[in-house]
């Protein structure tokens, strides 16, 4: 049985939207670990000793994961105005 009381924490109304694209976010974070599997040897030569491998295992990481909420953020903006 359904009530038609709000079940929010805030106790607003929501209407149900369109389904969000959850595979193209998947798609993009498998895509980045296939990146950074190619670009870590570039990202290891950019420095001497420990800058590269803070460069490799740290910066890049770090950068293709924000390309990837970036992206993933971009497609939300774009599916949720599409209404």
């Amino acid at each position: 049985m359904m009530s038609s009381e709000p079940n929010t924490l805030t106790q607003r109304d929501e209407t149900v939207g369109r389904r969000y694209p959850l595979f193209a976010e998947r798609l993009m974070f498998v895509i980045a670990c296939i990146g950074f599997y190619f670009l870590y040897p570039h990202a290891l030569d950019i420095g001497e000793g420990i800058v590269g491998l803070l460069a490799a295992w740290c910066g890049l990481p770090l950068l293709l994961l924000m390309c990837v909420e970036l992206i993933g953020r971009l497609i939300q903006s774009s599916h949720s105005s599409g209404d």
